[in-house]
């Protein structure tokens, strides 16, 4: 099933069915007469056997005393009815009313039906003829008598037809024999019962493909594996989804096997019983196979082998061992397999691939982490019950699909713990995780780890976690061999553990949540500060304990990465330690240092028992003199270092595996060897200075590597360096200078790699031939003219050469061996740029994969080529003419003959395309127009890889094609056919060459919400191109119905433009997946909101450019292009959709303008162009839009609004936030309007703001007003606006006046006016809720305002430095309102005295509810507290009052605690507000205690606290409808 179905399928399940309790598994119906001591009864006995419980009327009593609801109860409370139709069946009216009831419960409940025609024929049953129509005969005459009812006798006969119209069993089938008879009727129970008992797995997501590869392992369906017993494992780290995928394969296959049993977490069992454990497995296993009515008991485990060999050999069963992590285990359950039956699949799912080998599986499916679509949509379901974020959550439902890396157990955890959690907690939660990881998730990681045999085992692990991700494999066994660990064997079992894997390119991985819990092992271990760990790696820990010295024995290893990239937040002195800093660490093994200095000039007491030194960026000229000799040092690595000479007096380093001071600058001769005995690899790499390496290298008998590349000053080796027999690598590649190679490299007897393109070499020694284990040769690009006789005249004797490249030498046709072809294992063959003009055949070279013949220009054939041949290059061969044959080249996979133009076709091509991915022919102009058609009609190949010809016309066939760079279409009806995928080809121009330029291809399927994305790399030159390749539908699961848009995008640099793009849909033709594990191209999936012909909705996407042509979507509703910042066209057809109510363009930076028909809409209701910072002009026509309620136009490049807009009489909503442009009147329907920093001020010619205050007040439906940001210096009166609720006037720094204000007002907002001196009187204002006047400096009071207390639930006052002290106490004291809004002041006064409880010096105050004194009610709370902040901006406070006597609490938070705008945060504030006692329910005699904590520590103390009793003071709940972000209370009865 399809991931994005599985949901739909499994929530939609008959409640019946699928969760009714049943009281049986089967009931039996039949005539008792006829079978009740024969077959049924033989067959209740078998059912019994196989542990089915079943109902059956076993007594001879006659039906008629048994009670009839009874009866209906049991087939009602039966998961299955067995209906057993015998000759005289039909006579019995009881059996006639049981098939009756369980027909109705068949279409009520969803219950199984089996019918068995004993010795009866079906037909009978159906048309109640034969022994059934006699009957019936009876029946019918019982009604003149009076005994049935015609309806009754015609519901009986509609039963019987509809139970012999279902799929039974006949005994004719069975060839009358009874007890075959029995065990097929038993077989299709088991399928019946256990298809209803499935095993539960929440969210399959991403499992189909999965699945898909999995059933090709287990081969079930093969019917030459039908007989076969194959073991399966299934392997993968902790949490990968190994179980999930082996219960879906359980779900999917178990009907079809005779028993089936799921064995979970066996480790688990046999961890916490080793004996016990295992018995248990082996009685579940043969309990839940057999089904026999007595469960199987065995005494002991060897008993328990032999009763499972025995008792299941001859059965076909699904056995699925999950989590095994011990052969004891295996051998227990399925040591062999002949214990079961032809035809029998066993799975395994474990950690462990070891254990897979030894158990001998015939094949593993390595799971793999999901991708992120599958990540984002699997973390969703979790988070938000649902498949798809809520869009204001996205980016950081990104980050933690990052910080998941695709693994489902990961995903599930922080899913479920961020589920209906705000924004906030989300960015707290993870921050934590990126300091501290999940416990939950290092739980089942770090099993993989207790698992380990071996502590040497565990440290690899732990060094490899902190030290050695992305390192080659091979150097890190060196040094950790030298570290005593054994460490080729130890990596092997980390890899068998899927706790390390190793890249292609042979380099340690692991996965980020597996290195987080390496490391916080290392942090569990250490119980202490850092300098008490083992290793160190966080640089904050190293500079710390190096800073400090506080470096101790314990510590093993060191790694520190100062580059300066990494340097942003660091002090630069932090670069610089004392050597002295390493004094205490006795056993330092591993130290990685870079970019870092030391000081102190003594090294003598630096550790002696280093295994690995790598100080990249090392910075002295040589190595002091007193640093200690290392007797135990593998790896010396100083890359980039300042050296000069490495030592002055060398050392002997015995052990000394591994040199290397690659892009040592200043290094101008290496080392003396003599010191250095064990060296086998010496690297100096770009040493551009190097001009002499040590005549002792000769002497090193186990040097295996020498890398000399870049080496621009060396000329030559000493002559005895080419006596060496163990050297096996020599890297010579740009040693621009390097002029021979001595004769003596014939003595190199080791020698299998010989690399020195780009040097002086002109000739090749003679010798060479003697080299007969040389792999790879390559001499290319040659500085100045080769010698004639380059190549000796014969190659034969180089029997071991697998490459060979000689490109760039002149070579013509003579100075070419003719021997070529005896080279019978050489596998890649690189001659570009050669003067030849034919070369010998070279069909010998059975195993040649890859031939470059690039810019050979003079090539006029090329000969008969292996059959073996994978690739062939042959771009600009300009004279080339002729190509061989490739109808038999079944193997080609790339072709590559662009600007070959005397070319005009490739024989036999068309039938070897099932093969290919990519053909470059472009250039290649005299192409006959049969052989483009061949190629372009019989292309097979999916992935991206495609043909490239010239060109610019789409062939004929495709069914789509626009003139532009995008195309859309529906999926038509599959109607018998089936959609394998689709063609996809585009024509473009191309202004000049850029070498490796990409095309990307987005295809979105709008239906489903979801998009695939390709590159492809190219390499364009002048001219027209046609490029056509193919999608396999296994990628992009279009189905009828699917509306899909495909745009073709270039990088705007490439100066590339796409003429035409075309689609063709592909039905049932074989197309083949020839992109697995190829780097031509590659896909990104990513989910998107499109949902349907109504809504076009693209959110954030940088490859958009265009919008799609909207004639094709006649019905469009919604159109949301949010964040589309490369989008700057608009197509000019949206003027024609006439149900177009939203346009949302926010944040299109590249938008320019509309087209002029957009203006002519008369449906368009809203209209966003936020963020549009180019957008220059709003037309004219905008008064057009009769349906425009809301414009929003903050941040554009708008100069003007159009006159036209007072036409708009539906207009609510305006807001326009940015610079100086001309306001025209306002319709005075406008509800919200936003002028935010329009420069409103006489100063500005521009404005006419007599204009806008003339009619402000004529704005009579306006309840937003917000205009803040300007510079005028007072206001109209406002008194008239009616219906305004909230005004606001932030930063208006030269308002000195706000004027009367309507009575109705909801909030008032001034935040930093500073000039503001009078405010207008409040005591009418009875409706204010909320007052922000914080820093404005000037405010003395707010005349009136004690006298709205009751309405009001805050007022933000800090930074109002000059408030009288009578206003202060007026406010403080008066204040009602309940709930934690609060008043917030400047603290440069105390809390006030009529506080009775006050804590001088902390955060939290203690009290005693006293007793009631005449009849006194306590009706709360009033809080009070100081404290300071180091940030301008606060996010929350936390309030808990606890009651000690009745262990309760309640927790509330104040948000935004702090508002302001001044650079410099005020040093004390006071926070008041109340809390009623309708919510504490306190007490006489109640303890309590306050706390007061803020959410950030580390910048906010809280200085005071004080709490005052209120008695019989009114005190009013206005947070009957609190805005969530303001206030979060809840009761907490778990105290």
């Amino acid at each position: 099933m399809d991931a994005r179905n599985v949901h739909k399928a499994s929530s939609s399940s008959s409640p019946s069915s699928s969760s009714k309790h049943w009281e049986y598994q089967v009931f039996l119906s039949f005539r008792g007469e006829d079978t009740r001591k024969g077959f049924t009864g033989h067959l209740h006995a078998a059912l019994s056997d196989a542990g089915i419980s079943s109902f059956l009327d076993d007594n001879d009593l006659e039906r008629a005393k048994i009670i009839k609801t009874e009866l209906e109860q049991a087939i009602e409370g039966s998961m299955i009815s067995i209906i057993v139709f015998s000759k005289s069946y039909a006579d019995s009216s009881w059996c006639l009313d049981e098939l009756v009831k369980i027909m109705e419960c068949r279409e009520r409940l969803g219950q199984q039906v089996i019918p068995l025609f004993y010795n009866v024929d079906a037909s009978d049953v159906r048309k109640q003829i034969g022994s059934f129509g006699q009957a019936f005969e009876k029946h019918e005459a019982g009604i003149c008598e009076g005994k049935h009812e015609k309806e009754k006798v015609q519901r009986w006969r509609n039963a019987l037809t509809q139970a012999a119209d279902l799929c039974g069993e006949d005994l004719k089938n069975a060839d009358g024999h009874e007890a075959k008879f029995i065990k097929r009727i038993i077989g299709e129970v088991n399928k019946q019962l256990y298809s209803k008992y499935q095993l539960d797995i929440e969210h399959l997501v991403g499992i189909t493909s999965r699945l898909k590869v999995l059933s090709n392992h287990l081969d079930i369906e093969n019917s030459g594996s039908k007989d076969v017993v194959r073991m399966i494992g299934i392997l993968g780290m902790g949490g990968i989804g190994k179980t999930t995928l082996a219960k879906t394969i359980y779900n999917k296959f178990e009907r079809i096997f005779e028993g089936r049993s799921f064995l979970a977490n066996v480790r688990e069992v046999f961890a916490n019983q080793r004996s016990n454990g295992l018995l248990g497995l082996q009685k579940q296993l043969l309990n839940d196979i057999l089904k026999s009515k007595d469960p199987i008991k065995v005494d002991s485990v060897d008993v328990g082998i032999t009763v499972i060999q025995r008792r299941l050999c001859c059965k076909r069963v699904l056995v699925i061992i999950d989590d095994a992590d011990d052969l004891q285990q295996l051998k227990a359950i399925a040591r062999a397999r002949d214990w079961f039956g032809p035809g029998s699949r066993i799975i395994i799912t474990t950690r462990n691939k070891h254990l897979l080998d030894q158990v001998g599986v015939d094949s593993t499916y390595p799971t793999e982490e999901m991708d992120e679509e599958e990540a984002l949509e699997l973390f969703s379901w979790h988070a938000f019950k649902r498949g798809y974020p809520d869009q204001e959550y996205l980016d950081l439902s990104k980050r933690v699909i990052r910080y998941c890396q695709g693994l489902p157990l990961a995903l599930r955890v922080v899913g479920s713990f961020l589920i209906k959690r705000p924004i906030a907690e989300w960015k707290s939660h993870l921050e934590k995780l990126e300091r501290s990881p999940d416990g939950d998730i290092q739980k089942i990681l770090r099993i993989s780890f207790d698992g380990l045999p071996y502590d040497t085992t565990r440290g690899i692990f732990l060094d490899i976690s902190c030290f050695f991700i992305g390192m080659d494999k091979d150097y890190v066994t060196q040094i950790l061999d030298g570290c005593g660990f054994f460490a080729t064997i130890g990596i092997s079992v980390l890899i068998e553990r899927c706790l390390v894997t190793v890249s292609e390119q042979n380099k340690l991985m692991m996965h980020d949540l597996v290195r987080d819990m390496g490391r916080e092992i290392v942090r569990e271990n250490a119980c202490g500060p850092p300098e008490e760990f083992s290793r160190l790696w966080k640089r904050e820990d190293v500079t710390n304990v190096l800073s400090d010295e506080s470096g101790t024995k314990k510590i093993e290893g060191v790694a520190l990465d100062l580059r300066w990239g990494l340097l942003r937040d660091l002090d630069l002195d932090l670069t610089r330690f004392s050597a002295q800093a390493f004094t205490n660490m006795k056993n330092l093994r591993l130290l990685h240092l870079r970019n870092v200095e030391l000081t102190g000039g003594e090294y003598k007491d630096f550790p002696k028992k280093l295994i690995w030194l790598c100080w990249l960026g090392f910075p002295l000229e040589s190595i002091p003199d007193d640093f200690p000799t290392q007797p135990k040092l593998v790896a010396l690595d100083l890359q980039y270092s300042k050296l000069k000479i490495v030592w002055k007096y060398c050392k002997l380093h015995e052990n000394l595996r591994i040199l290397n001071l690659s892009h040592s600058r200043g290094l101008t001769k290496s080392p003396d060897f003599s010191k250095l005995p064990n060296l086998e690899e010496l690297i100096l790499r770009h040493c551009v200075s190097l001009s002499k390496v040590h005549s002792s290298i000769g002497d090193l008998g186990r040097l295996s590597l020498v890398n000399l590349e870049y080496c621009e000053m060396l000329r030559d080796l000493p002559l005895n360096f080419y006596n060496s027999k163990s050297i096996e690598t020599l890297l010579l590649d740009g040693c621009s200078r390097f002029e021979k190679l001595a004769e003596g490299l014939g003595n190199m007897v080791s020698l299998t790699t010989l690399k020195a393109d780009n040097t002086a070499v002109r000739q090749i020694p003679s010798s060479i031939l003697k080299l007969k284990k040389l792999k790879s040769l390559s001499l290319c690009y040659v500085n100045g003219s080769p010698s004639t006789n380059l190549l000796p005249p014969s190659l034969q004797s180089l029997s071991s050469l697998r490459a060979l490249a000689l490109a760039d030498w002149s070579l013509t046709d003579g100075a070419f061996p003719k021997d070529l072809g005896s080279l019978i294992f050489l596998q890649k063959l690189y001659l570009a740029s050669n003067d030849f003009c034919s070369l010998p055949s070279l069909s010998r070279l059975s195993q040649l994969q890859d031939l470059s013949l690039n810019k050979c220009k003079n090539l006029r054939a090329i000969p008969d080529l292996p059959t073996n041949l994978k690739v062939l290059r042959a771009g600009g061969c300009i004279a080339l003419e002729k190509m061989p044959d490739f109808s038999e080249m079944s193997n080609i996979r790339e072709l590559y003959l662009r600007n070959s133009g005397k070319l005009t076709e490739v024989p036999g091509l068309d039938q070897s395309l099932n093969s290919m991915t990519i053909i470059h022919m472009e250039g290649c102009t005299n192409l006959t127009a049969d052989f483009r058609n061949n190629i372009l009609q019989g292309w097979t190949s999916c992935g991206y890889g495609g043909i490239f010809l010239s060109g610019n016309d789409i062939p004929d066939w495709f069914h789509c094609v626009h003139d532009d760079d995008i195309v859309y279409f529906t999926v038509p009806q599959s109607v018998g056919r089936n959609l394998k995928g689709l063609t996809l080809s585009f024509s473009f121009s191309s202004e000049h060459f850029i070498r490796g330029s990409l095309i990307r291809i987005s295809i979105k399927n709008m239906t489903e919400g979801t998009e695939l994305g390709a590159r492809i790399t190219y390499w364009p030159s002048y001219g027209y191109y046609l490029w056509q390749g193919q999608l396999s539908n296994d990628e992009l699961k279009l189905q009828d119905g699917d509306k899909v848009f495909i745009e073709i995008i270039v990088e705007e640099y490439c100066r590339v433009k796409v003429k035409k793009t075309g689609v063709s849909l592909v039905w049932d033709k074989l197309m083949n997946e020839n992109m697995i594990d190829y780097h031509l191209c590659a896909y990104e999936r990513r989910p998107y909101l499109v949902h349907d012909d109504e809504i076009i909705h693209f959110e954030y996407d940088n490859h958009i450019r265009k919008s799609p042509n909207f004639s094709k979507f006649p019905n469009l509703e919604k159109l949301i292009l949010k964040g589309c910042k490369c989008l700057n066209k608009v197509h000019s057809s949206i003027g024609y959709l006439g149900r177009l109510s939203l346009v949302n363009l926010e944040g299109c930076r590249m938008l320019e303008d509309l087209p002029l028909n957009f203006y002519k809409s008369k449906s368009i209701e809203t209209l966003i162009l936020n963020g549009c910072s180019k957008f220059r002009k709003l037309a004219d026509g905008l008064g057009d839009m009769v349906s425009l309620t809301t414009l929003e136009a903050d941040n554009t490049d708008i100069r003007k609004i159009p006159s036209s807009i007072v036409k708009l009489k539906n207009l609510r909503i305006l807001s326009l936030y940015g610079e100086n442009f001309e306001i025209p009147s306002f319709t005075p329907f406008v509800t919200w309007l936003k002028l935010f920093n329009r420069v409103i001020s006489t100063l500005n010619a521009g404005l006419n703001w007599k204009a806008i205050s003339k009619d402000l007040c004529s704005l009579i439906s306006l309840e937003y007003l917000l205009l803040g940001g300007n510079y005028f210096c007072s206001l109209p009166s406002l008194a008239g606006l009616s219906k305004l609720k909230v005004l606001c006037l932030n930063s208006c720094r030269r308002l000195s006046a706000i004027p009367d204000l309507p009575a109705n007002l909801y909030a008032l907002i001034a935040i930093y006016c500073p000039e503001l001196e009078t405010i207008p009187d409040f005591s009418k204002m009875s409706n204010m809720r909320e007052l922000y006047l914080s820093d404005s400096f000037k405010l003395t009071e707010v005349p009136g305002l004690d006298k709205s207390l009751n309405s009001m639930t805050r007022i933000h006052m800090e930074g109002c430095t000059n408030l009288t002290a009578d206003f202060r106490n007026n406010i403080l004291q008066r204040w009602t309102s309940c709930g934690f809004g609060g008043i917030y002041l400047n603290g440069i006064y105390d809390i006030p005295g009529w506080f009775k409880f006050v804590n001088r010096v902390d955060n939290f105050v203690f009290f005693e509810v006293p007793q009631r004194i005449m009849g006194r009610d306590l009706k709360g709370l009033t809080i009070c507290f100081v404290y300071s902040s180091d940030s301008p901006r606060l996010d929350s406070i936390c309030i808990t009052v606890r009651n000690l006597t009745k262990k309760t609490a309640l927790h509330t938070k104040i948000a935004f605690a702090s508002i302001q705008t001044s650079s410099e945060p005020e040093d004390r504030y006071l926070w008041q507000g109340q809390l009623s006692n309708d919510v504490l329910r306190l007490e006489v005699g109640d303890h309590v205690s306050i706390l007061v904590r803020p959410d950030d520590v580390d910048f906010v103390r809280v200085k005071k606290t004080g709490v005052h009793l209120e008695w019989d003071k009114v005190m009013k709940e206005n947070m009957d409808n609190p805005d969530p972000h303001l206030y979060n209370w809840e009761t907490n009865r778990d105290f």
